[in-house]
């Protein structure tokens, strides 16, 4: 209700900003290398490790006037050609890091996939929509990249969690006709409906110009919900339904509205779990894998 979602709204947020800490040190405790010099080219970054993955660590995808954009890439060994899956990290568009996503990123390439994992840059210095035109960028780069990875671009996936799941989604649902189309998105607690911000809150007036009620159109122009058609791509919806920081009942009305428009969508509601923790959950992950799988491969 908006009643509650008032009182919450600066409690949830506060907490998301703890999602990219808590992330990156499980990143960090889990025995895997994170970090790396930046790399010019793809090419010089490949290396093995001890998963079979050849990985490239912070490779230049964008040039911005406030310096590079990196990405990490991650596929198994060998010169299969295998499906491509852009992740987008969560941070509520002003933190977060391609680090909070490394063992999703591990676990997908694991499973037969090239993984493109992003940064990309933050509010408030960069407002909204530097964030998607870096993501964008990004299909740009895989565009011209995709074959030194042995991709298949026309297997094309999205996969983004809160922040990420909401560009993500804005990919997947209102796709730039000059980049590459994804065929499917996984989006987990994702807010695709900025409606749900109450109109004076202006916790989010440096990610997107101002307050719902000062610039109305700019948070229904970036609510992925609005682009949702019969022609969509295939979702896959996951969302704790315990989730404080972003209603469960978005999720399931982007899901509703796309099953009712004949497109395909699931959603996995995990129950009494949160935001943080269905980021992490064992679950929700190998039914992301196996929805990739099955759209993709």
């Amino acid at each position: 209700m908006l009643v509650s979602s008032k009182l919450l709204f600066p409690f949830a947020m506060l907490a998301l900003f703890t999602l990219p800490v808590i992330s990156q040190e499980l990143a960090s405790n889990s025995g895997q290398p994170i970090a790396s010099q930046p790399l010019k080219s793809p090419a010089p970054a490949v290396k093995k490790n001890r998963s079979s993955l050849t990985i490239a660590k912070n490779v230049p995808y964008a040039e911005r006037e406030s310096g590079p954009v990196f990405a990490d890439l991650y596929r198994p060994e060998g010169e299969e050609i295998l499906p491509v899956v852009l992740m987008i990290h969560g941070g509520a568009w002003i933190a977060g890091d391609k680090w909070n996503c490394i063992e999703h990123a591990r676990e997908i390439a694991s499973a037969g996939f090239v993984v493109m994992s992003i940064n990309y840059r933050l509010a408030p210095k960069h407002p909204y929509p530097a964030q998607l035109d870096d993501c964008q960028e990004a299909l740009r780069w895989l565009s011209r990249h995709h074959q030194t990875w042995n991709g298949d671009l026309q297997r094309l996936g999205i996969w983004g969690y809160s922040a990420g799941a909401h560009l993500g989604s804005l990919l997947a649902l209102n796709p730039n006709p000059s980049l590459p189309k994804p065929r499917c998105c996984v989006a987990g607690g994702t807010p695709c409906d900025l409606a749900w911000v109450p109109e004076e809150s202006r916790l989010l007036a440096n990610v997107f110009g101002g307050t719902r009620k000062e610039v109305p159109d700019v948070y229904r122009d970036a609510s992925p919900i609005h682009y949702a058609s019969k022609d969509s791509p295939s979702c896959f919806f996951f969302h704790g339904t315990e989730d404080l920081i972003v209603p469960v009942s978005l999720s399931r009305s982007l899901h509703e509205k796309l099953r009712s428009l004949g497109a395909e969508s699931e959603l996995f509601e995990l129950d009494g779990e949160g935001h943080l923790l269905t980021f992490i959950n064992t679950e929700a992950r190998k039914k992301a894998v196996a929805f990739l799988q099955a759209k993709l491969k």
